[in-house]
C-alpha cells in the first residue's frame, strides 16, 4: 500500500522522530493525490532543501516539522506541466529582481506569449526550453517591471509576425539545401534555408558564407537548448552565450549531444568560413570556397535540425 510505503520512509528518513496523528493523516491525503514515484522524488527534494542538522549530525525536529509541511507544496510544484513550473520560477525571480510586480498582467503576458509561440508551431517542450533560456535571460537583463513588460509584449507581436507571407518570394534551386529539407519547418527557417541557396546560385559568395554561419550557429545553440544543456556554452554572465569557436569545441566532445563524427569533424570549416567572409577585410569568399563542402554543409544542417528538435 503506497500511503505505508511512503510513511514508513519518512519515518526511516526523520528518525528518531515519527510522524504524528496529523503527519499520517497529511500523507493519506498526499498518497491519495500524487503518483507513489513522485512522492519519493518529492521527499528527496524536501530533506535536500529542508532538513538542518545538530552539532551531533542529527536531523533536528524542527527542520524535520517543516520537512512534513513542505511535502505537500513540493508535490505540486513537481506535479505541473514543465511550462507550468517555468512560469512559477519566473515570476518568483522577477518578484525578487523588481521592486513592483503585477501578477495579474503578468499571467495575461505569459499566456499570450505561449500561444503566438505554439502558433508559430512550437510543441510545449520547445516552449518550455524558451522560457527556462530566453525568457529567463529577459527576467536577467531587465531592470524592472515595465521594461520586462514591454520586451514581452514586443516579442509576442515579433513572434505573431514569424509566419507571416513576405510580399518578395526568393527565387532559390536548393542548390545547397534542398527544399524537401526545411520546407515544413518555421518560415524564420525556411527563410535562412532560400536565402542560402540564393545567394549561392547569384554568385554572392561572402553572403552565402557567413549566412551558413548564421544557420549553422542557431542550430547548435538550440541543440544544446533541446538536450537541457545550455548552461555549459553559456557565459559568466548568464545571459549570453560563449563564442562560436569555444562551443564547437564543446560540441565536439559533448556525450550528451553526440554529435556523429562526421559532423564533428566538419563544424570548423564552415565557422571560418563565415569568419573569414564577415571579418577578414582582404578576404572574398569564392565559389571554389564552398562548392567541394556543399554535401558536408548538408550533412551538417540536416543532424542539427533533428539534433534541435527543429525537424521531427
Amino acid at each position: 500500500m503506497p500511503r505505508k510505503k511512503i510513511e514508513t520512509i519518512i519515518n526511516e528518513r526523520i528518525y528518531p522522530y515519527s510522524l504524528n496523528e496529523k503527519g499520517r493523516a497529511d500523507i493519506s491525503q498526499l498518497t491519495r493525490k500524487y503518483e507513489y514515484d513522485l512522492l519519493l522524488e518529492c521527499i528527496d527534494i524536501g530533506i535536500a532543501t529542508y532538513f538542518k542538522y545538530d552539532k551531533d549530525g542529527q536531523v533536528t525536529q524542527e527542520s524535520a516539522g517543516i520537512f512534513i509541511q513542505k511535502l505537500g507544496g513540493i508535490a505540486y510544484n513537481k506535479s505541473r506541466t514543465p511550462i507550468d513550473q517555468e512560469i512559477y520560477h519566473l515570476k518568483n525571480k522577477c518578484k525578487k529582481l523588481y521592486t513592483y510586480w503585477n501578477d495579474g498582467k503578468a499571467n495575461d503576458i505569459f499566456l499570450n506569449y505561449i500561444a503566438a509561440l505554439k502558433n508559430a508551431g512550437y510543441d510545449d517542450n520547445q516552449v518550455a526550453n524558451d522560457l527556462q533560456t530566453e525568457v529567463n535571460r529577459l527576467c536577467n537583463s531587465s531592470r524592472s517591471w515595465s521594461e520586462w513588460s514591454d520586451r514581452m509584449l514586443k516579442w509576442i507581436e515579433d513572434i505573431k509576425r514569424w509566419n507571416e507571407k513576405d510580399d518578395v518570394e526568393i527565387e532559390q534551386s536548393g542548390t545547397i539545401l534542398p527544399a524537401p529539407l526545411f520546407n515544413e519547418l518555421s518560415s524564420n527557417f525556411q527563410r535562412l534555408c532560400e536565402q542560402i541557396n540564393a545567394s549561392y546560385e547569384n554568385n554572392l559568395y561572402d553572403c552565402t558564407a557567413v549566412m551558413m554561419r548564421r544557420l549553422l550557429e542557431g542550430l547548435l545553440v538550440l541543440s544544446y537548448q533541446n538536450h537541457k544543456i545550455e548552461l555549459e556554452i553559456m557565459a559568466k554572465d548568464g545571459i549570453h552565450h560563449i563564442t562560436l569557436d569555444k562551443v564547437i569545441k564543446n560540441a565536439e566532445n559533448n556525450q550528451t549531444l553526440k554529435l556523429s563524427a562526421n559532423v564533428r569533424k566538419e563544424l570548423s570549416l564552415f565557422k571560418n568560413l563565415g569568419n573569414y567572409s564577415a571579418h577578414k577585410i582582404w578576404y572574398n569568399c569564392t565559389k571554389q570556397d564552398i562548392e567541394p563542402h556543399i554535401l558536408k554543409y548538408r550533412i551538417i544542417i540536416e543532424e542539427l535540425l533533428y539534433k534541435s528538435g527543429v525537424k521531427k
